[in-house]
């Protein structure tokens, strides 16, 4: 029986998975990195104030908003185990027997962050007026900028296969092993960390206060790099005596 029409009549018989599998074990994903907190608005200036008979206290400028943590780095995926070497002795083997070895998968790597948004600035302090005496408002307070996102981690990489010797004394009619392997699948790149969002500057105050400038964005984290596939498990299968 060749081994396409053995592993037809696996099929035919409604059989689905191996009767003998012999991988390692898949690689755990990497952590998530912590996103960066928030900035902190910043506060509102002083208002002016004025009186007719002493003059004028002037209003101050909103004060600049705080920047946006950074983003975590993700953590890289483990690398999958590779296959055990195994030999197996059977005697006389009945039926059709599909074996399948592998490596483990590697594990996908963990994304980066979101950067922290950037606070507001604080709204300029309100200028005032008051018989002979006036002051301008003040300026609002500068946005701050937006963190950086935190870079993707790399995945892992797969578990390489491995030589499995089975030594058998003798096969009945129609008896067959039908061995299988593939390489294992390398763990998924993490990705970037999404860029924090810039803070708006702080309103300026009335009477001829001007607009604080809002902040910078921060950037886009790097994506990881994909982790490499291992090898595929090789089969010694022969009659006779394990050596």
């Amino acid at each position: 029986m060749s081994t396409s029409s053995a592993a037809a009549a696996l099929l035919a018989a409604g059989q689905s998975t191996p009767d003998i599998t012999i991988v390692g074990a898949p690689g755990n994903s990497g952590l998530n990195g912590a996103n960066g907190a928030p900035g902190s608005a910043g506060q509102d200036g002083r208002n002016g104030s004025c009186n007719w008979s002493s003059g004028c206290t002037s209003a101050t400028q909103g004060a600049p908003g705080a920047s946006g943590g950074l983003g975590a780095d993700g953590t890289r995926g483990s690398d999958g185990a590779n296959a055990p070497a195994v030999r197996m002795s059977v005697g006389t083997l009945t039926g059709v027997v599909a074996v399948f070895s592998a490596g483990g998968d590697g594990g996908a790597g963990g994304s980066g962050g979101q950067g922290g948004n950037g606070g507001n600035g604080g709204r300029g302090g309100n200028g005032d007026a008051d018989g002979a005496y006036s002051t301008p408002g003040a300026d609002g307070g500068r946005g701050a900028d937006g963190g950086n996102g935190g870079n993707g981690a790399n995945g892992g990489n797969g578990g390489n296969g491995a030589t499995i010797t089975i030594a058998y004394g003798s096969l009945s009619p129609g008896s067959q092993f039908v061995p299988s392997s593939t390489a294992s699948s390398a763990g998924h790149a993490g990705s970037g960390g999404v860029a924090g969002v810039a803070g708006q500057g702080g309103a300026g105050g009335s009477r001829g206060g001007n607009n604080g400038s809002p902040g910078n964005p921060g950037s886009t984290g790097g994506s990881g790099q994909d982790g490499s596939s291992g090898t595929a498990s090789t089969f010694n299968i022969y009659q006779g005596q394990l050596s």
